[in-house]
C-alpha cells in the first residue's frame, strides 16, 4: 500500500543537493562539499590540471591563516568541540607549505574544518561554490541507506542510467567497481572523521561510496528481491534542482505536504498549499530529506500553524549575546517567536515526517512544532546537524569559509546538535516496504491523523450531549 505518492526525482534531487542550505539564509546547510551525497565532486585529476590557478605559495600561506584565524576568534564554541584549535594549526601548517596546487590547497583546508567534526563548518573551492550556487551537482542516479542491516537502495531518479538499467528501490548493493560493499565502506571510514552525529557521518560515507566526475561510469552489483544477481554500470549525471512544493489529498482526506527545502520561492507555494488545504481534517507535512534553508522562509511557514505569538525556537552565540548581522538580517534575537491573531491558516492536527537526511532548518521546524504541542512527529531519528552559518567568507582566490557560529535549541531548551529529532513515533521502513513501493511513515501518519479525528469527533459528541437539557 502507498497511501500518497512521492516523487523520486525531487526526493533525490534534494538529498543529492544535500538539503541545499541549512538553518537559515541560504548558508547553513550540513557540510557537504566533498562529503555529502551528490554534492559537487572534487574534480578529477584531468579537470584539475585543466582548472586556472589562482594561488601563489604565499597566497596559500596567506589564506590558511586566515581561515584558521576567523575559526579561532569567531567559531561558536570556544572550546572548538573539544579540538585543540592550536595544534590543528602546528600540524597543517607544514602540509600547507608542501601543496603545489590549488585544488590540493583546497582539500586540505576542507580536510582541516572537518577536524571541528561540525557538519556546518566546512571550506569549498571556487569551483564548488560556484556549482552550489547554481545548484549543480554530480549524482549516480540512486541513494542507499542502512535498511535491515544492508546497504539498500531507498531512491532513484527516473531518466538516469540508473533508471534505465533497472535498479530499483529495495534493492541490495553487493559491489561497486569489484570490491564488497562492505570494504569499500570500511576503507572509507578510516579517512572520514565523524561529523555531528553517526548519521551524518554515515550519509558522507555512502556520499564517497558512488563519488566521482560527471560522465565517468561506475559498476554496481546488486541483488535483486527474488535472490538473484545482477551487475551495471552507470553514469554519473550532473543534475540541477530548485525546490519546489508537492501537494496530494489521501484517500482517508487528510492533506499531504512536502518540499525540498526552506528557499524562498516555497514560501508562497507553502501558503497556497495551506490555504487549499485549509478544512483538511488532517496535515502531513513531509520533511524526509529535507536539508534545511532560509530563516525568512522557516519563521512565517511556521507562523501559518499559530493564532497567537508563540516562542518556536532559541538560540546562543559565544559571546552570549545577539549577531548583529545574520545573512540578510539586521539582528538575530536569541529568541524566536511566530504567528500571531489573525495570521493562521491551518488550526487542525498535524504530523511531520522526517528522517537521518531531515537536518537544519528542517530539524527546528520539527523541534518547534513538537515543543509546542502543535504536531506529532513520525519517523526516523533526524541528522542531528543544527548549527548556523552567519555568512560565508570570500577568501583570496575565491575559496569560501562558511564556519557555525550559532546553536539552536528548541523552544523547551534541548540542544538539537548531534541528537537531532527524537520522533514521538518511530518508524523505520524495512526492506519489504521498499520492495513492494510502500511508504509505511506515510501510512503511520496518515493513520494518527484518522485515529485523531475519530477521537476530536467523539470529544465533541460528548461536550454537545453534555450542554443538552435533560
Amino acid at each position: 500500500m502507498n497511501p500518497g505518492p512521492r516523487n523520486p526525482r525531487r526526493n533525490l534531487l534534494a538529498l543529492v543537493l544535500f538539503l541545499t542550505a541549512l538553518v537559515f539564509g541560504g548558508t547553513a546547510r550540513p557540510q557537504e562539499r566533498p562529503d555529502t551525497p551528490g554534492t559537487p565532486q572534487i574534480p578529477s585529476a584531468t579537470s584539475e590540471h585543466a582548472a586556472k590557478q589562482r594561488l601563489a605559495a604565499k597566497d596559500r600561506r596567506e589564506v590558511f591563516e586566515k581561515v584558521w584565524r576567523e575559526i579561532r576568534d569567531h567559531y561558536y564554541d570556544p572550546s572548538y568541540n573539544g579540538v585543540d584549535w592550536n595544534a590543528v594549526h602546528q600540524r597543517y601548517a607544514p602540509l600547507v607549505e608542501t601543496t603545489s596546487r590549488d585544488l590540493e590547497f583546497y582539500s586540505l583546508l576542507s580536510q582541516m574544518t572537518s577536524e571541528l567534526h561540525d557538519a556546518h563548518t566546512r571550506f569549498s573551492s571556487p569551483e564548488q561554490w560556484k556549482s552550489f550556487r547554481r545548484q549543480q551537482g554530480v549524482t549516480v542516479g540512486f541513494s542507499v541507506d542502512d535498511v535491515d542491516g544492508k546497504t539498500v537502495v531507498t531512491s532513484v531518479i527516473p531518466g538516469t542510467d540508473a533508471a534505465h538499467v533497472g535498479i530499483e528501490p529495495g534493492m541490495v548493493v553487493l559491489r561497486v567497481q569489484d570490491n564488497p560493499i562492505a570494504e569499500r565502506i570500511a576503507e572509507i571510514e578510516k579517512k572520514r572523521l565523524p561529523s555531528s552525529s553517526e548519521r551524518a557521518t554515515r550519509w558522507f560515507i555512502y556520499n564517497r561510496v558512488f563519488a566521482g566526475p560527471a560522465d565517468a561510469p561506475v559498476k554496481v552489483a546488486l541483488q535483486r528481491a527474488d535472490g538473484s544477481e545482477f551487475e551495471v554500470s552507470v553514469r554519473r549525471q550532473i543534475y540541477s534542482a530548485a525546490p519546489d512544493v508537492t501537494t496530494h489529498v489521501l484517500p482517508s482526506g487528510n492533506a499531504y505536504i512536502r518540499f525540498d527545502g526552506f528557499q524562498h520561492p516555497v514560501t508562497k507555494e507553502f501558503r497556497d498549499a495551506l490555504q487549499k488545504f485549509r478544512d483538511a481534517p488532517g496535515l502531513i507535512v513531509d520533511l524526509r530529506r529535507n536539508g534545511g534553508g532560509d530563516l525568512g522562509v522557516l519563521l512565517p511557514i511556521a507562523g501559518y500553524f499559530f493564532g497567537k505569538k508563540t516562542l518556536f525556537a532559541e538560540d546562543s552565540t559565544r559571546t552570549g549575546k545577539p549577531l548583529s548581522s545574520y545573512v540578510g538580517l539586521f539582528k538575530l534575537p536569541l529568541q524566536l517567536y511566530v504567528g500571531k491573531p489573525g495570521d493562521q491558516i491551518y488550526s487542525g492536527p498535524v504530523t511531520v515526517l522526517v528522517d537521518a537526511h531531515s537536518a537544519s532548518s528542517s530539524e527546528v521546524f520539527a523541534a518547534g512544532m513538537q515543543d509546542t504541542g502543535r504536531a506529532q512527529i513520525i519517523g526516523s531519528q533526524s541528522c542531528g546537524c543544527v548549527l548556523g552559518i552567519a555568512r560565508p567568507r570570500v577568501m583570496k582566490g575565491g575559496g569560501v569559509l562558511e564556519m557555525s557560529e550559532v546553536l539552536w535549541f528548541s523552544p523547551k531548551g534541548r540542544k538539537l546538535e548531534g541528537t537531532g529529532i527524537i520522533p514521538d513515533q518511530l518508524v523505520t521502513p524495512t526492506m519489504f516496504d521498499l520492495q513492494r513501493g510502500r511508504d509505511a511513515v506515510l501510512a503511520a501518519a496518515d493513520k494518527t491523523l484518522v485515529k485523531a479525528a475519530v477521537l476530536q469527533s467523539k470529544e465533541a459528541g460528548s461536550r454537545d450531549g453534555k450542554s443538552e437539557p435533560r
